[in-house]
């Protein structure tokens, strides 16, 4: 028997539930976020797993403000139940239906009766604290009714109806239930979501050709081929958020406060990519003149489950390698953006570095514990100093075997990859055959010469020479 203190009130058991369903919808969303393949659905998605997690992060701070309160406080495994049916629709369209025509109304009317029922003095943090979460879900509603405008294709009714019939039995989610055991286990535990390998494709993904080993080749003594790649490699860091909706999902393992901190980090990198995008949008350029494969993502079928050692890897791949090992990099950018008069570009990198400082901190604080939750034993600052420095002899190989390639000398065959990993890099990976390509250096210097004619930068022939990108 589970024993209750006298003095928690019923609403401490509401809460309970709405704090498990709240972070089922986080994860929901987190889940299926690699479904969604326009660009301002990515963006939704990865927006909405940290208002979820801000969501969760308020009720988790009431519940525990009660006498013997718990920030998961156990309820019956029926949650799970309704929890997991959401998660397993047929596809993207089916589960954000469930969410946003089953879950979140249905969240959004119990906080409104409490709100009605309750004395408006005695219970007054919940209740401030359900009005901030009502206007977080107005602003996932507005997405939502405009997504089905503009994706209207008929939703499966027999998913749906057996989702109101779940919540039926939960009394609406207005009933305070005892947490009987068995108790739900976190969504998704018990049912096996299948992730597809290939994201979802945004428009004109693939009309233009790959330019990034012709600014690779330039960058140490093109301020103006720097810019550029800036622009498209922040309009790419999308890449990095559909990656990372899998560690939110799969990060069961790790404490609630990294869910919330790399909610924040998923987030940030798809306003990163945002950034990229507009700044294009700036000089009248689109996704169709550069491209967008979420780092060369391809290939039929779904993901396997991640592991906590391939979560591991893949966090410490990006907080070590790529943002800490770009940091010199983009300040010098910065400065050479800003000594060219081109204070926009100048400004991308600047908040950029103030996001990447918060992610390079996350890091230190979770690396230590995630390894030692996934069974890794290792000194991570050691593995970064050699993995980064053995990225910049690697980026200084490439661009060698690039240059040669330009001045007419192949040391390899024209379409051998010249390595490096492009899930987290948009420089590595290229071959050689892209610079005998001629519509790709058309292209490429078509891209730059637009740049040049709408805004060009004063420093063309007095920037610094720099190093080669550093992986």
């Amino acid at each position: 028997m589970t024993f209750t203190p006298r003095i928690q009130p019923e609403i401490y058991r509401l809460l309970a539930a709405w704090r498990y369903l709240e972070h089922a919808a986080l994860k929901i969303t987190a889940g299926w976020g690699r479904g969604a393949a326009d660009w301002q659905d990515k963006l939704a998605v990865c927006h909405h797993v940290w208002l979820q997690a801000q969501i969760v992060e308020r009720l988790r701070r009431r519940l525990a403000m009660y006498p013997g309160g718990r920030e998961e406080a156990p309820v019956p495994q029926a949650f799970e139940d309704l929890a997991n049916h959401l998660l397993l629709a047929r596809d993207f369209p089916q589960a954000m239906a469930g969410l946003h025509t089953i879950l979140h109304p249905a969240l959004a009317r119990a906080y409104t009766h409490y709100l009605t029922q309750a004395h408006p003095v005695h219970d007054r943090p919940t209740l401030d604290i359900l009005h901030e979460i009502l206007a977080l879900k107005s602003t996932q509603a507005r997405w939502y009714e405009d997504y089905r405008t503009r994706n209207p294709a008929p939703l499966d009714p027999a998913y749906l109806d057996r989702a109101q019939a779940y919540l039926a039995h939960l009394g609406h989610l207005t009933q305070p239930l005892p947490p009987t055991e068995p108790h739900a286990r976190p969504c998704g535990q018990r049912a096996e979501l299948a992730m597809p390998v290939t994201p979802g494709r945004v428009k004109h993904w693939n009309h233009a050709p790959n330019i990034m080993p012709f600014l690779q080749t330039d960058w140490a003594h093109s301020v103006e081929a720097r810019r550029l790649y800036f622009m498209i490699g922040y309009f790419w860091e999308m890449g990095v958020a559909e990656n990372q909706l899998r560690w939110i999902y799969y990060a069961d393992f790790m404490p609630w406060d990294f869910v919330l901190a790399e909610s924040r980090h998923l987030w940030d990198e798809s306003r990163h990519g945002n950034s990229g995008l507009a700044r294009l949008h700036d000089f009248g350029l689109d996704i169709a003149d550069i491209g967008y494969s979420s780092y060369g993502a391809h290939g039929e079928g779904t993901l396997a489950p991640m592991t906590p050692r391939e979560v591991y890897e893949a966090f410490y791949h990006v907080t070590q390698i790529a943002e800490t090992g770009y940091f010199e990099t983009k300040r010098y950018c910065f400065q050479d953006f800003a000594a060219g008069g081109d204070d926009a570009s100048a400004e991308m990198m600047q908040f950029d570095i103030i996001d990447e400082t918060s992610h390079v901190e996350y890091g230190r604080l979770w690396l230590d514990e995630m390894a030692r939750r996934a069974g890794i034993s290792e000194d991570y600052r050691l593995r970064g100093q050699r993995d980064r420095a053995a990225a910049q002899a690697a980026s200084d190989a490439r661009v060698a075997q690039l240059r040669a390639a330009r001045a007419g000398h192949v040391p390899q065959a024209p379409g051998t990859d010249l390595g490096g990993s492009a899930v987290y890099n948009p420089a590595a990976g290229g071959d050689l055959a892209t610079l005998r390509n001629p519509a790709a250096q058309t292209h490429c210097g078509r891209l730059l010469q637009i740049l040049r004619d709408r805004q060009p930068l004063r420093n063309i022939a007095t920037a610094p020479q720099r190093p080669n990108l550093p992986m």
